[in-house]
């Protein structure tokens, strides 16, 4: 190019750059107090008193992520000389959810690096409110799965179970805080594998022994919930599942049915113990066990006398989907036609009269 083009192109791009830098100066920018961003971050990083920091924080808070320079200038109070202000800005962070993608790796330094520990409990806190784009941070909050604060990892250990599936690099760790001494810890562990789901079987035995002998109900809840997570790769687990619908809570109770019910076939061996929990007191547990039965087709055959005495249940809904489930059965629910019947005939509730007028179809005419 010759020379005189090539300068008067590089004068051209000034003064256009110029152009724009003079519309971005002359735009309006949105203020809080009377402060922009800008200005807000000059003090964040300059002020001497830690109140007008935090007070910059709040402000840039307000403005939110999707003003330029705010994340650049929130994850800067991470590196603050005061505790305090640094756990702001973690929190303040969090509270902006995935709009603070770009804070991930700031956030992951400060996990692993700050003295604090409760700065680093909401830093791993605001990983997980940052969601799946903080897979990036994996790796940083498996470590913090052994910090010596039990906040900390609790934190982290939730903020894997919002990430997913993408954290399945962290499931070797998670395991063994299933035996943790801090119960939430135990109870977050236990839901970040279920959140892993099927990538995170080698956890199958452990929320098996957890499921049955944890002290902590909210634990033993978690850990039927991530059994049921794990689909057919949770078929060890199946006695212990049927073992938990005797638990003293029900809460544990109803997790272990609605486990079964997504183990399909597999709850085969949970057959007694399902048929058992017709007779539960809580109507859910009773529909999830019924439900599961349904789907086991001819393995379901020695529990059709127990499913049909549940078209009498007081619960309108328990027999619905008893009703349903026997029409799922198809020929294998012939035992309970006379019931059916009683029940197309004079059920209370006009649904379930017609839900069993349709299963009669199903059984009596299969296929």
């Amino acid at each position: 190019m010759p020379r005189g083009l090539l300068i008067s192109g590089i004068g051209l791009l000034m003064l256009l750059t110029g152009h724009v830098r003079s519309q971005l100066t002359n735009e309006k920018q949105p203020v809080v107090k009377g402060k922009t961003a800008s200005e807000w971050i000059d003090i964040l990083e300059k002020d001497q008193k830690v109140e007008r920091r935090r007070a910059a924080l709040i402000a840039l808070g307000i403005l939110g992520p999707k003003v330029p320079g705010v994340i650049t200038g929130v994850s800067s109070g991470l590196n603050d000389s005061d505790a305090i202000v640094r756990r702001s800005a973690a929190q303040t962070l969090g509270e902006m959810g995935p709009g603070a993608k770009n804070a991930v790796d700031s956030l992951a330094r400060t996990l692993e690096s700050d003295k604090d520990q409760a700065v680093r409990e909401v830093a791993a806190k605001a990983l997980g409110r940052i969601g799946a784009d903080a897979k990036y941070a994996v790796s940083s909050l498996a470590n913090a799965l052994q910090d010596r604060h039990a906040g900390t990892r609790a934190a982290a250990a939730e903020a894997l179970g919002r990430i997913g599936v993408n954290a399945r690099a962290a499931s070797p760790k998670l395991i063994p805080l299933l035996k943790d001494p801090d119960q939430l810890v135990r109870s977050f562990a236990a839901h970040a594998l279920g959140r892993i789901g099927p990538e995170a079987r080698a956890a199958v035995t452990a929320l098996s022994e957890a499921l049955t002998g944890d002290a902590s109900p909210s634990v033993r809840r978690s850990a039927a919930e991530a059994l049921g997570e794990m689909g057919s790769h949770a078929r060890p687990a199946v006695t212990a599942l049927g073992v938990a619908l005797k638990d003293k809570q029900v809460e544990v109770r109803r997790a272990a049915a609605g486990a079964l019910t997504k183990l399909g076939t597999e709850a085969r061996a949970a057959l007694s113990a399902l048929s058992a929990a017709f007779k539960d007191q809580d109507k859910l547990v009773r529909s999830l066990a019924i439900q599961c039965i349904g789907a086991l087709g001819k393995d379901a055959e020695s529990a059709i006398p127990s499913l049909a005495q549940c078209l009498t249940d007081e619960a309108v809904e328990v027999r619905l989907v008893a009703v349903e489930e026997l029409g799922r059965l198809g020929a294998v629910a012939k035992p309970a036609l006379s019931a059916l019947k009683e029940v197309e005939k004079g059920d209370s509730r006009a649904v379930v009269r017609e839900a069993a007028r349709e299963a009669l179809k199903k059984i009596e005419s299969p296929g």
